[in-house]
């Protein structure tokens, strides 16, 4: 039985700010992504600012809307996610100040190791989309077309028995227009953690 699971999400809740940006530029500074495709040139450096859009507070965990591999976390588990796990939390900041320190977001740790065989992504991200993906003009990353565990991504060929942390980043990139994410996988006991408090949000899904 893999120690990594996927955590895979219901819904999204919370709107990054600005919206211009997706929430982007505070993440990693103006230059630190690109504005053609969305995806980051660097390790984030700021927070996610969220705006409230009429709530007054978020409970459990969830992601956002527009950054789909951002887990955000209230206070009280974050807490305890930081004693237990080997997570790199960042606090969330909220637009206007209102809501300081209620939440934190773990930030991935991203793998070199390609997660997937190429060859059988293109097949089934053409099979699924009609186009495998495309390279940004922009500055010449590839994103494959958006799949997921049990939605078009072929076997997982990473191997899981030595990897550092908790929460793990693929180095492919998925997405369209100013979609941009990665696929996530977080330690088994983490994931039933976060699943157990957000029913609601969150489910745990094998994906070996």
């Amino acid at each position: 039985m893999s120690d990594f699971v996927e955590l895979q999400w219901k819904r999204n809740r919370g709107w990054p700010w600005p919206e211009d940006s997706y929430g982007l530029t505070p993440m990693y500074g103006e230059d630190g992504w690109c504005h053609s495709c969305g995806v980051p040139k660097r390790h984030q450096c700021g927070s996610l600012v969220l705006q409230h859009k009429g709530k007054t507070r978020f409970t459990g965990a969830w992601v956002p809307n527009w950054q789909f591999d951002v887990i955000c976390l209230e206070r009280p588990l974050a807490d305890e996610i930081g004693r237990r796990f080997d997570v790199e939390l960042r606090e969330v900041a909220w637009h206007g100040g209102v809501g300081g320190g209620e939440a934190s977001q773990i930030v991935p740790r991203r793998t070199d190791e390609p997660w997937f065989d190429h060859d059988e992504l293109r097949a089934s991200a053409e099979e699924r989309h009609g186009v495998a993906g495309k390279t940004c003009p922009e500055c010449g990353v590839w994103r494959w077309m958006p799949l997921g565990f049990g939605f078009g991504l072929p076997p997982l060929r990473l191997d899981l028995a030595d990897q550092a942390g908790d929460v793990i980043a693929s180095p492919e990139w998925f997405g369209d227009g100013w979609n941009a994410f990665r696929v996530l996988l977080v330690r088994r006991e983490l994931a039933e953690l976060i699943a157990d408090g957000s029913p609601r949000d969150a489910k745990v899904n094998k994906v070996v």
